[in-house]
């Protein structure tokens, strides 16, 4: 009778670890998601009301970090910005030239760039380089027991570490966002009038009179969303570091992957916000 049962229960607990197993997941996500909120609000809080106290050091800190995140950071975000920019011609002007609408290329290339991926391709680069810059050093620091001698001295680790790095990648994105927007077009510039006979003046002014403030500031707004969502998620893995040195190159991988998913997340929510109240008519 034993077995009979054991036999007929077998079924019901397959199906029931699966669900075990995802109850678990989507619990420790949302704790996961309510300490990196409160990781942020700890951050805002010695960001602009810390100095105020007189226990922060910014300007021994924030300097070298903006130079580490926007000025090292320059180059490869121009060259992908200009490659994207290239690549988006040679892909869609053969099509426009079909319907006669090869002149509409310098627009679209300009919307695209200024609305989506200037910030978003952007945002991806300094994931990889600054993310993981973030999650390995601060890491290391946390394996070493250099945050918790902070703790010990009265330093409170989130003023003194987290805070500089907020303030400078939330200065240096959208700052890196704006040379994007250039260099994207000058990239889709070079395509279209080398290889497409489009008129040099005649882009330079189709993509003058695309400009809108509108585009660029959900573009500046969509840079700083993802600079504040890089440096929580980079520095919440890093102070989840556990397990010496290979947690720190595990934490640094899932880093990397949570910074791109919230990234897109963030790039979605937005622009359906602003499309819905200022793009569409």
């Amino acid at each position: 009778m034993n077995r009979v049962a054991h036999v007929l229960m077998a079924p019901i607990a397959a199906l029931g670890k699966p669900f075990v197993d995802l109850v678990t997941g989507a619990k420790e996500s949302i704790e996961a998601l309510a300490r990196v909120f409160l990781l942020f609000w700890q951050t805002c809080y010695w960001t602009f009301f810390g100095p105020f106290t007189g226990k922060t050091r910014f300007r021994q800190l924030v300097f070298p970090l903006m130079q580490q995140i926007g000025v090292r950071s320059f180059f490869i975000v121009c060259l992908v910005s200009f490659l994207v920019g290239f690549i988006l011609i040679l892909n869609t002007a053969d099509q426009l030239k079909q319907y006669g609408a090869l002149s509409k290329a310098p627009t679209m290339i300009c919307i695209a760039v200024v609305r989506e991926l200037g910030p978003l391709m952007t945002a991806i680069v300094l994931s990889g380089r600054v993310g993981a810059a973030f999650t390995a050093g601060l890491g290391s620091m946390v394996i070493n027991e250099e945050v918790l001698a902070l703790e010990t001295m009265g330093v409170n680790p989130v003023g003194y570490l987290v805070a500089p790095r907020f303030i400078s990648i939330c200065i240096m994105l959208p700052c890196l966002t704006m040379f994007s927007y250039l260099v994207g077009n000058l990239g889709g510039l070079v395509a279209g009038t080398t290889m497409y006979d489009i008129g040099f003046w005649s882009y330079l002014t189709t993509t003058r009179d695309s400009f809108d403030l509108i585009d660029m500031g959900a573009g500046l707004i969509k840079s700083l969303v993802f600079g504040a969502t890089i440096c929580m998620v980079a520095c919440y893995n890093a102070f989840s570091v556990r397990g010496g040195p290979e947690g720190v190159g595990r934490n640094t991988m899932v880093a990397v992957v949570m910074c791109l998913l919230s990234i897109i997340v963030a790039d979605a929510l937005i622009t359906a916000i602003v499309a819905n109240f200022f793009w569409i008519t």
